[in-house]
């Protein structure tokens, strides 16, 4: 199902998102689910967690990154097409970093251990990096801190 929305601006910060309708959220959360993926103007997929502000408001997030893809800004309408996310961990997976884990079989038994939320975290920090060569670095420097002990997507860039 393919609905409009207005981009809005969260508060002063740099953080934008779009409002999602009741019905919406209703049909993609009916099992408890809150991972989607959400195609906007065809243009740009991501997977996103349906959100909830104190006050009842249902909302996805969209970085910068995705707004400059869209050459959008606050106030600008996309279309969205918003689905229930049924990929492995609902997270786009750089192949860098599966070829790492797949070929670490410690790391990766570290690593199927976590929760999803903690997997995805740690996918993260290797989404956020450009370059394939940095990608393939990152990626072994999860394993190696997984193998050390350290698990939490928050700790495992820090110096020891």
């Amino acid at each position: 199902m393919i609905t409009k929305h207005t981009i809005q601006k969260m508060g002063a910060g740099y953080m934008h998102y779009i409002e999602l309708d009741v019905k919406t959220v209703k049909r993609v959360t009916s099992d408890g689910n809150k991972r989607v993926l959400c195609k906007l103007n065809d243009i740009v997929s991501l997977h996103a967690a349906v959100m909830k502000t104190k006050e009842g408001m249902y909302y996805l997030m969209i970085s910068a990154a995705n707004l400059k893809k869209l050459s959008a800004k606050a106030g600008s309408i996309v279309k969205a097409e918003i689905e229930i996310d049924k990929s492995e961990l609902q997270f786009h997976i750089p192949e860098e970093f599966a070829e790492v884990i797949a070929t670490d079989a410690p790391a990766k038994k570290i690593f199927d251990s976590l929760t999803n939320g903690n997997k995805r975290g740690l996918i993260a920090l290797v989404n956020m990096i450009k370059s394939s060569d940095k990608k393939i670095e990152r990626a072994l420097l999860i394993a190696a801190r997984l193998k050390a002990g350290i698990t939490s997507p928050a700790k495992i860039l820090k110096k020891e």
